[in-house]
């Protein structure tokens, strides 16, 4: 019997082991927000699932960023864009239009 429970999860295991990570493209994202700023500028970010990567619109143009290290709230960075979030606000630099200063979810 234990045998049997034994072979059944090996397999399991390695059934597991064997599929393939998904792309960041076809991987899930919580719903997209929408951040108002000040000047009456606003972007957008989805953020993936694991924490990952978030993808950012601003200005008509899209960036996909990675999560690096932050002192405080979450920083998503890629080729001088960097997103600081902390609770409902945030701010965007690097992107096309930025500064964008004082957002908030909104």
């Amino acid at each position: 019997m234990i045998r049997g429970i034994l072979a059944t999860m090996s397999v399991l295991g390695l059934a597991a082991c064997a599929s393939a990570p998904l792309p960041f493209a076809a991987e899930a994202t919580d719903a997209s927000q929408t951040y108002a700023c000040a000047g009456g500028k606003s972007f957008t970010a989805a953020y993936d699932l694991k924490g990952d990567r978030a993808s950012v619109s601003a200005s008509g143009r899209t960036y996909s960023l990675r999560h690096v290290p932050s002192a405080s709230g979450v920083k998503y960075a890629k080729d001088g864009v960097e997103l600081h979030a902390k609770g409902t606000g945030a701010m965007l630099d690097g992107a096309a239009g930025s500064p964008y200063r004082d957002c908030q979810v909104g």
